[in-house]
């Protein structure tokens, strides 16, 4: 009915703010009788022979990201030694080219497939061990382990839980693993980390973007909220647009240039009061006078020590008044390898945590409040 009301206001010419709405959904080419119900399907793994391992992130927790490769592959090889290699497979999901595919390596099976569009990793994670499971239950009844580097897929398969918006291989897969639980088989479901050199995940990364370019479709309902992510993708490239060609603010776009749903200081540990100060300076909105004469407030943007603008760069790298608080600071930057005087809308750019605090310490020291 919906749609209907809205084809009638095209044939009247409406011009409503709501059109956009309904074209924008037209261009995704939608066939709502296409879609598959999100049912909530629940795997008891308290009486199964369906396991979960996700023990490795103990295992490499406090290992450096550049020495874990080195160190990975003896741990997941003392983990599974004892297992028959023809027992093991390794999947993965890739995104290369806006197009998504699936990889699966066995020492005697390989398999590579795309999904249609809209299709995320996750998706094509959890399809690599749906179509994993087709072939096991091909093959005799035995152990079987499919080793995965996604750790989102294996815990929402373990989940009690279908959560807010079940993929259709979700439910698949929790069928199909109560199926062959039922039917004698054991299945363990082990999470490695990605990209640390274990051989099999590199060889089901490869078939993963063979997959997604060049692999054959592999067909499946799809989810109306798997239509979501093209809607955030345009709505994130109309506003990557109006911040390019924009007019306003520049001086925050030469540091933060391309837009995201992220926060500039995701993974920083850092206090709230450092944000706040960070936060004001990308702005270019802060209580010195280059600012205050911008908005009507003072009437010079000249600093009191007579010598120059009195904005940011003039504050940390010029003004006379905080001579001796510029020595401490340049000595600490000296001390940690930062080179000195560095633009301050480039260190914010650079996202320098290190180099970003000092500043923040400074401005704190000199006891001046943005």
């Amino acid at each position: 009915m919906v749609i209907e009301n809205f084809e009638r206001l095209v044939e009247l010419n409406s011009q409503t703010r709501f059109m956009s709405l309904y074209f924008d959904y037209m261009a995704q080419n939608i066939n709502p009788s296409s879609f598959v119900s999100n049912r909530a399907h629940f795997l008891d793994t308290s009486d199964s022979t369906v396991f979960f391992d996700t023990s490795m992130r103990e295992e490499i927790r406090g290992i450096p990201d550049h020495i874990r490769p080195q160190v990975a592959p003896n741990i997941f090889y003392n983990k599974l030694r004892t297992v028959n290699c023809e027992k093991v497979f390794y999947t993965d999901g890739s995104n290369i080219n806006e197009s998504t595919g699936f990889g699966i390596f066995n020492q005697n099976i390989t398999a590579s497939y795309k999904l249609s569009d809209p299709a995320s990793v996750y998706v094509a994670e959890l399809a690599a061990i749906q179509y994993t499971l087709e072939i096991i239950e091909t093959l005799p009844k035995d152990h079987y382990f499919i080793v995965t580097d996604s750790l989102s897929s294996i815990e929402a398969l373990r989940a009690m839980k279908p959560g807010k918006y079940p993929p259709y291989f979700l439910g698949k897969t929790r069928e199909h693993l109560r199926t062959l639980s039922g039917r004698s088989y054991s299945i363990s479901l082990v999470w490695v980390p990605s990209h640390c050199s274990i051989p099999g995940n590199e060889k089901a990364d490869s078939l993963a973007k063979v997959g997604a370019l060049e692999g054959d479709i592999y067909e499946r309902p799809i989810c109306f909220n798997e239509f979501f992510s093209i809607s955030r993708q345009k709505t994130l490239e109309s506003w990557q647009t109006s911040w390019t060609n924009d007019e306003l603010g520049r001086w925050l776009h030469a540091i933060i240039p391309k837009v995201s749903t992220k926060p500039w200081f995701k993974g920083m540990n850092v206090s709230r009061d450092f944000i706040r100060v960070m936060s004001r300076l990308m702005s270019n909105h802060y209580t010195f006078n280059a600012h205050l004469r911008r908005i009507g407030l003072v009437e010079s943007n000249l600093c009191t020590c007579g010598d120059g603008y009195q904005d940011i760069e003039h504050v940390v790298w010029s003004c006379v008044e905080y001579r001796d608080a510029r020595s401490k600071l340049l000595e600490s930057l000296r001390a940690r390898g930062r080179p000195p005087e560095v633009p301050v809308r480039d260190v914010l750019a650079s996202r320098d945590s290190s180099y970003m605090l000092l500043i923040y310490q400074f401005l704190k020291h000199i006891r001046i409040q943005v």
